[in-house]
């Protein structure tokens, strides 16, 4: 959103602003039905309500969060003071759960008098931040099966009431931060699978204010077919609820039944299909687009911010007696561009199981939406108080990405309609403008056309698709445009990347379009657009030179291609 779209708005004053739910796109000023505007967030963010966080040293509330998002600075409680770059459009605080009892109780708001609390807050006064999570979070969302705890088994405390307590301050929260029409906050909550430190975790977005009286969480619910029917049981259209659960993580899932499409039953892939129609592609822990056959061959393709490492996984399921290329396939087997490949292969009637679009998102565990710029990025997820030294010497995790979407307005509805559309894509951080779909040969010669399908959708049967990609800059010129096929033919899914236009030069926007010829409608397919930038300094070589110590940290000094993902398009069995 430009600087003189936000200044009319709030100019124009709309009073229809004070109600929560909107979302006909004729109840914005600016928004003209039928007409769909680019907007900007983050829907993965945590604050101090989460366990993990609160341990790592935020201080900020989810209201701190959602004011973090609109422009606001925070200070951050090792004595920093940061401000987003540039505002969101929308945003949804998704804090663990499974440890509001714990948070609820032990930190805020009661401050409960017991031995399993006091040693907890002693621990934080002290900041023995990995004792807390190793000591603490972990055997409540690691465990298998997981379980509450401790204080929970004292009866002078009612945990469930605890939770939703917290559950109700979430809400609140977000209907307070919450503006039609200029900034919209979305009710969620994590859902935090871990079972032996794996990461099966599902971001719970709702549509309205019209929201189940508990939050479904791993503890009470440890499987994710649960988390599904509670919500198809609890959360009904006709009531005015509507809901998504949004993997992320995938890099971490490794393999496991959490995506066992091929097993499940016709009920169940009903469920998935109705509720899992994205999937966080990238985050600060790591990029989960792809992975080749054999490590070996690790190449550009696949190689954008892999962060393998998890210690969480490690500590609770010990070492891997698998072979190295056990190992490899089980992991590759839940990356984003393996999961859409096991859709074509268990596609058939004309349904995909795995029908997922690509959002990014930050995962902050500060309460800081949206903070991606690589040049204030010198401080992770569990580095708030490390040195230099320190946060050098560890450079796989960063900043984190953005969701975009094309919604008719800036309302809940209109931007959940459009995650559940799959018109949303991802980036590594940079908001690059990107259009993805099927069009007419001189598409680009006529300003106004419109795209038969876009981004999200699938093809009408027995078509040859000819694919247009529209992007913008954001502030660095676009190096390249490709697309990304993926097709089940012969019993095997094929994927191939197709350099669509590479740009020695740099480009500040580009139209292109891309004829598919040799698609058979026969065959199950998807084709999703990568649009990448030009070099530009890593977090690591900005901090390394603000610090002097590139020279003993080379590995640090470097540059990378930020990029943009699409939601794909399908081709679904005849």
């Amino acid at each position: 959103m430009t600087h003189w779209q936000s200044a009319l708005r709030r100019t124009i004053g709309v009073t229809a602003a004070l109600i929560a739910g909107f979302g006909a796109a004729d109840v914005c000023p600016s928004a003209t039905p039928g007409e769909k505007q680019l907007l900007w967030g983050d829907l993965h963010v945590h604050t101090s309500h989460s366990l993990d966080a609160w341990a790592f040293g935020a201080i900020a509330t989810p209201q701190d969060a959602y004011a973090f998002a609109r422009g606001q600075p925070l200070r951050l409680i090792n004595g920093d003071t940061k401000t987003i770059d540039r505002p969101l459009d929308f945003a949804a605080v998704t804090d663990h759960a499974e440890t509001w009892d714990q948070m609820y109780l032990c930190t805020d708001p009661i401050y409960a008098d017991d031995a399993y609390c006091s040693n907890l807050r002693k621990l934080h006064d002290a900041r023995e931040s990995l004792t807390i999570f190793n000591d603490y979070l972990l055997p409540v969302v690691g465990g298998t099966p997981p379980a509450s705890p401790s204080v929970c088994e004292n009866d002078d405390f009612n945990c469930t009431a605890a939770r939703m307590g917290e559950w109700r301050r979430a809400q609140f929260a977000a209907n307070q931060a919450n503006e039609p029409c200029e900034f919209t906050a979305l009710i969620g909550y994590e859902w935090t699978g871990s079972p032996g430190g794996l990461h099966w975790h599902r971001n719970v977005i709702f549509k309205s204010a019209d929201v189940p009286d508990q939050a479904f969480d791993f503890i009470r619910f440890p499987e994710v077919q649960m988390l599904w029917r509670e919500l198809d049981a609890n959360c009904r259209e006709a009531d005015g609820c509507e809901v998504l659960t949004i993997p992320h993580n995938l890099n971490w899932a490794d393999g496991g039944p959490i995506f066992a499409v091929e097993t499940e039953s016709a009920d169940e892939r009903a469920l998935r299909a109705r509720f899992e129609r994205l999937a966080e592609m990238f985050q600060e822990k790591g990029a989960s687009e792809c992975l080749p056959e054999r490590r070996v061959d690790l190449d550009e393709d696949c190689s954008f911010n892999l962060v393998f490492e998890n210690a969480a996984r490690d500590r609770l399921s010990g070492p891997d007696e698998s072979t190295p290329r056990e190992a490899w396939a089980r992991a590759r087997s839940t990356y984003y561009r393996s999961l859409l490949g096991r859709g074509l292969a268990t596609s058939g009637a004309g349904v995909n199981p795995l029908m997922l679009g690509a959002i990014g998102s930050t995962d902050t565990h500060f309460g800081t939406p949206g903070r991606v710029s690589e040049s204030d990025y010198d401080r992770g997820i569990s580095t708030l108080f490390a040195t230099d030294e320190t946060q050098l010497g560890r450079l796989d995790f960063n900043p984190g990405g953005l969701v975009a979407v094309w919604a008719e307005a800036n309302t809940r509805g209109a931007v959940f309609d459009a995650l559940y559309r799959r018109e949303a894509y991802a980036t590594s951080g940079p908001r690059i403008g990107l259009k993805f779909g099927v069009g007419e040969a001189d598409f680009c010669e006529h300003p106004n056309a419109s795209m038969t399908v876009t981004m999200g959708g699938t093809l009408p049967a027995a078509t040859t698709p000819r694919f247009v990609i529209q992007a913008s800059r954001d502030r660095a010129r676009l190096e390249k445009v490709q697309i990304i096929k993926g097709e089940y033919l012969g019993g095997a899914t094929h994927e191939r990347v197709i350099d669509v236009a590479t740009f020695p030069e740099g480009r500040d926007s580009v139209c292109l379009t891309w004829l598919d010829e040799a698609h058979d409608p026969a065959a199950p397919a998807y084709w999703y657009a990568r649009v990448i930038e030009e070099p530009t300094p890593r977090w690591s070589k900005h901090l390394c030179e603000r610090a002097d110590l590139c020279d003993e940290f080379p590995d640090a000094d470097t540059k990378e291609r930020e990029r943009a993902w699409s939601s794909p398009v399908w081709s679904l069995p005849l």
